[in-house]
């Protein structure tokens, strides 16, 4: 079964300024799963063929799976078109057909640039200043608000484990590090973040409210609910007057009834 290496596909694509287009899919387990499959090919793809860079990830090779999931795809079929620079321009979920992968091609080739050029003049003042702290930030939004959060994970850990940074961005960047981590299949890297960031939370309450609701957002998403109501609870106590205890509350009222609850 192929196994593609993404890193160098996305390389090649920004060398021959094409866009991407990925497939996430597992063959034989669903008739959606088989269909999209298809969609890849030359036949299916007409023109556009000699004009992207299709890559399928098959997951049911296990390399596949360790690299689609920086994609966070929990269900399959998953259509992604990405820039020549790797940006994420859009993301489809099943039911994917040839008109909407088409459809998708010309909207990536309408927005590749602007979302390529606006890349590269985030990029330049973090390239020249590794240390410009704002200019990472700035640089994490970008990659976050379009789910390149495997991408945005070294400018989040510059910024939150940079001694000079202000608390509260310290504490934002950290709480976003733990996310991503969870959301790119990185469970024990995330969860140590949380825990490390309520560790440090002696300095600025925020920070322990922040990684309790990290890790009680996870154990919720698993079932472990008693867990999950004891971390909203905690960070709800950490720090009242902040989001991270109103993202608590609001994940408390949605926990099932059960053991611990009131």
């Amino acid at each position: 079964m192929a196994t593609p290496d993404l890193d160098g596909e996305i390389a090649r694509a920004g060398e021959l300024r094409r866009p991407l287009l990925v497939l996430i899919a597992e063959s034989s387990k669903s008739d959606a799963d088989d269909a999209a499959r298809g969609l890849l090919d030359a036949s299916n793809l007409g023109s556009e063929a000699d004009r992207l860079v299709p890559v399928l990830l098959d997951l049911r090779a296990s390399r596949n799976r360790a690299m689609a999931a920086r994609f966070h795809a929990l269900e399959t079929p998953v259509l992604l078109v990405l820039s020549p620079g790797g940006v994420v321009v859009s993301r489809d979920e099943k039911p994917l057909t040839r008109e909407l992968v088409l459809r998708r091609i010309d909207e990536g080739r309408l927005r590749a640039g602007d979302l390529d050029a606006r890349l590269a003049l985030l990029e330049a003042p973090v390239t020249k200043d590794g240390a410009d702290l704002k200019a990472r930030i700035a640089l994490a939004e970008f990659l976050q608000g379009r789910q390149n959060l495997r991408e945005a994970i070294p400018h989040l850990a510059a910024v939150a484990h940079a001694d000079a940074a202000d608390a509260a961005l310290r504490v934002r960047a950290w709480v976003d590090l733990a996310r991503a981590h969870l959301w790119i299949g990185e469970p024990e890297k995330g969860r140590h973040e949380a825990e490390s960031l309520i560790a440090w939370g002696a300095k600025a309450p925020e920070a322990r409210a922040g990684g309790e609701l990290v890790l009680a957002t996870q154990d919720a998403k698993a079932g472990r609910t008693a867990r999950a109501r004891q971390e909203f609870q905690a960070a709800i106590a950490a720090a009242p007057e902040s989001d991270y205890a109103r993202l608590a509350r609001d994940g408390l009222a949605r926990l099932p009834k059960g053991e611990g609850s009131p």
